[in-house]
């Protein structure tokens, strides 16, 4: 199995890349520990930012002019890919994450090792510098087997203060939809699997109305739409997905009943948005211009004392076209 170091055009940011011969996985260590790209079939499940990358991940804007951080969402270099923050996301006190942007979790220089067993499975860790503000130090560990098209994630939340921390584990995937945009639930949607009709929770509707109806089967099945929303799912039961023209990719987890989760008790959240002519005022400037989702998944809160860690565990499948049962209507 392929594992190599990419030089992306920047000297500050090498990537690691990892491949099976089924799928190939890119990571940037050094810019908040980011799995940056995910390909199978030749295609590719994650979004990158076209402003800040290519498609080959050579880097186009030099970190040394990305934005200054000045904590609203215009000054976030979204770089795209998928990345682990602390939830609850907020602004009102030390009990919330005021991010992205933020210096250190979701911008910081992580540390990046890799390996290789002799089974030819390869294993990627990422670890953030520690977080005063939040008291967390986050290990993002993949195992990628030697074979196959699912690998898998263990997430360390590490509290490095000396006061009692709590937090959610929260992954945040963004897909690009342009290739759904427009397109009927049958070739293109988000998939949510829930255990019960229970409805959507709004957790902010910016443009447009996000329509997806009623559950069918235990799961909802949203279509791309011309939107900036998010909504939040409390009976989420343990898959989250993105169907296109090109295959599926797929997270699961393990929910926990009866567990504390944030955000109104979400154990899942989507995020949709299609280009906005101007920036969105009540997202401190946030300017949608691509097509995309963020298929996010939340653990329950963890308290965490000082020197104790808390872990969460995902596995993500992509199923190219020629492994995916259900029809194309292209």
């Amino acid at each position: 199995m392929p594992l190599s170091v990419i030089d992306s055009g920047d000297d500050g940011l090498k990537l690691i890349r990892a491949d099976n011969g089924s799928i190939a996985l890119t990571f940037l260590p050094a810019a908040g520990g980011r799995l940056m790209s995910v390909v199978a079939n030749e295609h590719e499940y994650l979004w990158q930012n076209p402003a800040y990358f290519d498609r080959s991940m050579k880097v186009v804007r030099a970190r040394s002019t990305w934005a200054t951080d000045d904590g609203t969402f215009a000054s976030w270099a979204n770089l795209g890919g998928s990345k682990t923050w602390p939830a609850p996301q907020g602004w009102h006190g030390a009990g919330e994450w005021p991010g992205p942007p933020d210096p250190i979790l979701d911008g910081g220089h992580w540390h990046g090792e890799a390996s290789r067993d002799r089974s030819g499975a390869i294993s990627i860790r990422m670890t953030s510098p520690d977080d005063a503000r939040s008291g967390l130090r986050i290990e993002r560990a993949f195992m990628i087997p030697a074979t196959g098209h699912t690998f898998h994630q263990t997430t360390r939340f590490t509290n490095v203060s000396e006061r009692e921390i709590c937090w959610s584990i929260w992954e945040v995937c963004q897909v690009d939809t342009s290739d759904g945009q427009g397109k009927p639930t049958e070739v293109a949607a988000i998939e949510i699997d829930v255990e019960d009709a229970a409805p959507l929770i709004d957790l902010g509707t910016y443009r447009g109305s996000l329509t997806g109806g009623a559950p069918r089967d235990g799961r909802f099945t949203l279509p791309i739409q011309d939107v900036v929303a998010k909504f939040g799912f409390a009976s989420a039961s343990g898959r989250v997905a993105y169907r296109g023209p090109s295959g599926t990719l797929a997270i699961t987890f393990e929910p926990v009943p009866g567990a504390d989760y944030p955000d109104g008790g979400s154990r899942a959240e989507i995020w949709m948005q299609s280009p906005q002519v101007e920036p969105i005022h009540e997202l401190s400037g946030l300017h949608p211009d691509a097509h995309l989702a963020e298929l996010e998944v939340l653990s329950p809160r963890f308290t965490i004392a000082s020197g104790e860690s808390a872990e969460y565990k995902l596995d993500w499948t992509v199923k190219p076209p020629t492994l995916t049962s259900r029809p194309s209507l292209n």
